[in-house]
């Protein structure tokens, strides 16, 4: 849903909440609290950021729908959210924060904690991701070009493997979702770790590069290894699906983020496995918000 769709369909505050409240409730409105139906609507505070509240008769309290999701205690107009929604699942290399606060007339800051926050959300829904069938594993390395050194050396500047960049592992299965994480290292034991979580194992061929910490994956699934120094593809057996991704987050960082520090880095990762898992939907604009209101605990704020 781009823009133009999003502020016909949500012209103000008020449709918005109906919007949400129909999402979540399904008709049936009831206290985050107390789990109560008995409520009643106050209905004569339409001020902006009063529309909508609830008042349960068995614990007293006062809530919105907004209660326990995304969007829990923002004073940020709701249709400015949805428009933030609309550019950052819609933009194929991600939006800065910069250029968020420009198209939604917001200081950057603001721009800046709507996305940590709708990133957060979709690293939620991502982490419950898993593989199966034929699932290729790579590993990467995000951050910045190598500087040449200003030291007169024959050794060349450290690319890949042995930099000092942060390493992303990540795995694919042929024709559907991608699982990626920030990880402290590529040792064996760390990589292994994470295939068992995001991989169905028994049910799944896991096909890698030669690097020798994939060896201890053989012994707990089926395992193929594709020779780089040789060759790149041979038949079936190649990385090929996880290296076009690993394209498409190094774009973002290229492209418009520029840079991030090691503690944002897992977010922007699930931003781009989030994009990338619903690609073949028509609108992911509509999904990202009904999964946003299936959440039950309160966000710090």
């Amino acid at each position: 849903m781009n823009l133009i769709e999003v502020m016909d369909r949500f012209p103000d505050q008020e449709a918005c909440i109906h919007f949400l409240e129909k999402v979540r409730w399904k008709g049936k409105p009831e206290c985050p609290h107390c789990q109560s139906q008995k409520l009643t609507e106050r209905q004569h505070e339409t001020e902006t950021g009063r529309i909508g509240r609830w008042n349960c008769q068995d614990c007293k309290a006062t809530f919105r729908v907004l209660h326990g999701t995304l969007f829990h205690g923002t004073k940020i107009p709701l249709q400015k959210w949805f428009f933030a929604i609309s550019l950052i699942v819609n933009a194929k290399k991600g939006i800065s924060s910069h250029q968020l606060a420009r198209d939604l007339q917001l200081n950057q800051k603001t721009a800046w904690y709507i996305q940590v926050r709708i990133r957060a959300e979709m690293a939620d829904k991502v982490g419950s991701v898993l593989l199966l069938g034929i699932v290729e594993a790579d590993e990467t390395y995000i951050g910045g070009k190598p500087r040449k050194s200003n030291q007169k050396s024959t050794e060349p500047s450290k690319r890949g493997r042995g930099t000092e960049k942060d390493a992303v592992i990540g795995a694919v299965e042929r024709g559907g979702n991608v699982v990626a994480q920030l990880v402290p290292d590529v040792s064996g034991r760390t990589i292994l770790d994470f295939i068992q979580r995001a991989v169905k194992t028994d049910e799944s061929t896991l096909i890698t590069d030669e690097f020798r910490s994939y060896n201890k994956l053989s012994e707990t699934m089926k395992h193929e290894v594709i020779n780089h120094s040789v060759q790149f593809v041979d038949g079936d057996k190649h990385t090929n699906t996880i290296e076009g991704f690993w394209s498409l987050l190094k774009r973002a960082w290229y492209g418009t983020h520029h840079h991030y520090t090691t503690g944002y880095t897992p977010l922007y990762v699930a931003e781009r496995c989030y994009v990338y898992n619903n690609r073949h939907r028509t609108n992911i604009f509509w999904k990202f918000l009904r999964d946003s209101m299936l959440v039950t605990q309160p966000l710090t704020t």
